[in-house]
Parts: structure tokens; sequence; C-alpha cells
């Protein structure tokens, strides 16, 4: 069962052009066939409700996360700044940044993870592709280790491309899967619509301005999986905060 959240607690920031969501785990980025509760319709409806005289204004999402990820995404609400950020998100100069929980200890503690996968519709999952294959789509991530402890490790993780599933895919791969994510070979650590990976920034270029924005939340500390690296975690936040 997907709790109740107040909008204001989804609203991370917003100005006269975009939002800046946080996305709860378990949530969907946007709507599927069965009409499921998703993070693009309760903005749709905010927006509806407190500005109704605008009638010419937009809710649609720039960049998405899967279903048990939680961070940050951004809603554009001009078709101007949609294309804007569209078009950064092609030249891939967004810079999108994660925290992961993993099984096991990486070596090397710092490294560019570059690879090949494809999308199988009917299991809804990543698989791996060779170069030559026309539906294959390469992936690159770089990762840094930034502690370890109880037999799971804390990662920093900088998104080069953004393809589906990658960085669950890319980490599981190289026998390093996500806290609690199963359906790529993790352990079964909770029963609650969560994964231990976070979205924590998200940087690109103001549309209107020419301005370079970073966006940075730090993940729940006091709940699982973060708890778990709460003072690395604490004082990584605040660095980048900084």
């Amino acid at each position: 069962m997907i709790p109740q959240y107040d909008i204001k607690d989804l609203l991370f920031y917003e100005n006269n052009d975009f939002i800046i969501a946080r996305k709860p785990a378990g949530f969907l980025s946007e709507e599927d066939p069965a009409g499921s509760v998703n993070l693009r319709s309760l903005l749709e409806k905010y927006l509806s409700e407190t500005y109704p005289w605008k009638k010419r204004g937009i809710c649609q999402l720039v960049n998405r996360l899967d279903k048990p990820v939680e961070g940050l995404l951004i809603c554009a609400k001009k078709q101007s700044i949609l294309k804007g950020l569209q078009q950064q998100f092609y030249e891939r100069t967004v810079r999108k940044n994660y925290f992961a929980i993993v099984e096991g200890k990486p070596e090397p503690i710092k490294a560019t993870i570059k690879s090949h996968l494809k999308k199988v519709q009917h299991a809804f999952r990543a698989v791996a592709a060779t170069a030559n294959d026309p539906e294959a789509k390469e992936a690159i991530l770089h990762y840094q280790l930034l502690d370890h402890q109880e037999g799971f490790s804390l990662l920093q993780i900088e998104l080069r491309t953004g393809k589906f599933h990658q960085i669950r895919f890319q980490l599981s791969q190289k026998s390093y899967p996500i806290w609690n994510d199963e359906w790529y070979g993790a352990k079964k650590y909770s029963a609650e619509m969560k994964i231990g990976l976070f979205s924590y920034s998200i940087q690109f270029k103001d549309v209107q301005t020419g301005e370079q924005r970073n966006f940075v939340c730090c993940p729940p500390l006091d709940k699982e999986p973060w708890n778990l690296f709460f003072g690395v975690l604490s004082q990584k936040c605040q660095t980048l905060v900084e």
C-alpha cells in the first residue's frame, strides 16, 4: 500500500518555469495503463488547483525514476522549458548523481563502468547486449566507494547516460546488486517497495537565464537502508549543500 503524501512534501523547489520534485519510493513517475498513483498526476493537480488562471501551463516530467527509487525529478511548466531541458539531456550536459547501497565491496573503489544493454519489454528488465545489436544502448556511469560495513557498500554515482534500469543493471552485472533489488539479484531485506538507490543531485543550465542550477537533497537517514551509513551520509550531504 502506498502511503498518502501531502503534495507540499513532494515539492522540493518551484519557480515560474519548473518544479524540482522529490519522488518517494513506491511511486510511479508518471501514468501507467492501470491508472496507478503517480507523481506527474499529483503535480498536475497541484498546478491546476494553485494556478487556475494559467490555462496554457503544462506539467511534463523531463526525467524519470524507477518506481522503487527515491529522489529528485524535474517537471517543466512551460513548453519552451521542456524543449530546452530535453535538449540538454540529449546532449548529456545534465549531471545526475545518486547514492547507492549495494551488496559486497566493489573493486576497484573508484571506476567507470561502460557496457551495452537493451530493454526486454515482456520481462520489463534490462539485459546485456553486444555493441552491434541494433537494440543495444551504450550505458556509462562512474562510481566511488564512500564506506563499507556489515557486508554493504555506500557508493556515490554519477550517471553519464540515462538508460532503462541502467544503474541497477550495471551494478548487478558487476556482482554488486543494489540493496533489496530482487529484480536484479539482491536478497530481500524489506517488504516495502523500495531499493537502496537515491537520486540526490541534479544539475542543469537554466533555460531562461543560462545560469547553472544545482539541486541537492539527502536520503531519509532515519530509515533503512540509509541509517546504516548515517554518519558518512550526514557529513557528505552537509558538504554538498554548502
